[in-house]
């Protein structure tokens, strides 16, 4: 007796597995491109082999329980009503006539009040109510930018920085940079020692951490003093003519790491577009009517249009980096009624002259206390 009780395990076993196998799965990931009636769409993007030699028909439950089904296809222009409390079986046939395999998804079109539950019996069971927050959806889309500028001080007594070169680079003298000073910035100094400089400035990349100052080109060239390293991005350099003098610290220099090339958003979203900056940071848009964004990279989108959205890093001497994004916004689109029934429901292709039909055996349910007509010009099959 024992010995028959353990085969009749490893039978069940045996048939338990063939059949996970053998059975249809699904996932409630949502998928877009639907269209209506037993119509369908592909998307390239999916592991599908192609979209075609797909059909699907919907059959309605003859009884109550959805023991029974009609044999005259479903008509998706006639409203269905469903009582309250109560539900409506359907089944929809899928059928692949070509030899590679398929993969589809069933929606169904919601109503406004958000009532509407559906459920699945076979391939798997399953009961999902859909409400209006498990439609919300951000429009939000932002393009990054590497902006990689800052600017380093150099402050000199000479009567013309821009004979003056200043060599950057990071750790190693690899991929450095070399720039001429910049004239002198109107109206500020440094004081050093009881003594004022002029201030001067080259805009370098965000990494570079060492530099040296020479005068003149190519073999000609004066090195000033030794390598200098740049311990924070808001250091001033000091030089007396024809010498390095000392490293003076001072207030933040401008500098734009990296910001956004491009955004996209619809009307009545809030979202972030702030630069990663050093200095004081400033931001504007070129149309508030469009989009308004305060100090802290806060965008608020007010009507559809375009507007120019830049961001502004001034340093301690005035001196200044800008960057720009384009800031497309659009109105919001009309709220998705579309709701899965199955998603990423594989089916195979067919190995001999017979399609390979599916059948999904579905449900709707009313969970109100009053009758509720569903306008089911509503079922999607989407590839």
């Amino acid at each position: 007796m024992k010995k028959s009780k353990f085969t009749l395990v490893i039978v069940l076993g045996l048939v338990l597995c063939l059949l996970c196998g053998t059975t249809t799965t699904f996932s409630w990931f949502n998928r877009p491109d639907v269209q209506k009636g037993d119509s369908l769409s592909w998307r390239g993007d999916y592991n599908v082999t192609n979209g075609e030699n797909i059909t699907a028909v919907t059959y309605v439950a003859t009884k109550d329980d959805g023991s029974e089904y009609s044999t005259v296809p479903f008509d998706f222009k006639t409203p269905t009503t469903v009582p309250a409390h109560e539900t409506k079986y359907f089944c929809t046939e899928v059928k692949n006539t070509g030899t590679a395999s398929q993969s589809i998804s069933l929606f169904l079109n919601n109503s406004e009040t958000n009532t509407l539950s559906v459920g699945v019996n076979s391939p798997l069971r399953t009961y999902r109510r859909f409400t209006s927050d498990s439609q919300t959806t951000s429009y939000v889309t932002k393009t990054p930018s590497n902006v990689n500028k800052k600017n380093l001080y150099i402050a000199t007594n000479v009567d013309d920085p821009t004979k003056y070169t200043m060599h950057t680079w990071k750790n190693v003298d690899t991929d450095p940079t070399d720039k001429e000073l910049s004239g002198y910035i109107k109206d500020k100094s440094v004081n050093y020692d009881n003594v004022d400089y002029n201030i001067s400035y080259v805009t370098i990349p965000m990494e570079h951490d060492h530099a040296k100052l020479w005068l003149g080109i190519g073999d000609s060239k004066k090195w000033f003093g030794s390598d200098l390293e740049i311990t924070a991005q808001n250091n001033t350099y000091v030089f007396k003519e024809n010498e390095s003098t000392a490293m003076k610290q001072s207030d933040p220099s401008a500098g734009i790491s990296s910001f956004y090339s491009r955004a996209e958003a619809v009307v009545g979203e809030t979202f972030d577009l702030g630069a990663k900056a050093q200095g004081t940071v400033t931001y504007t848009s070129s149309n508030t009517g469009v989009a308004t964004i305060d100090n802290n990279g806060k965008v608020t989108a007010n009507k559809a249009g375009n507007t120019t959205v830049t961001v502004t890093s001034t340093g301690a001497y005035g001196d200044k980096i800008t960057a720009k994004c384009v800031l497309t916004v659009s109105k919001k689109p009309a709220k998705s009624l579309y709701i899965p029934i199955v998603t990423n429901m594989k089916i195979e292709g067919k190995a001999d002259n017979d399609p390979v039909v599916t059948k999904v055996y579905w449900y709707i349910k009313n969970d109100t206390a009053s009758d509720a007509e569903y306008s089911l010009g509503d079922l999607q099959i989407s590839l």
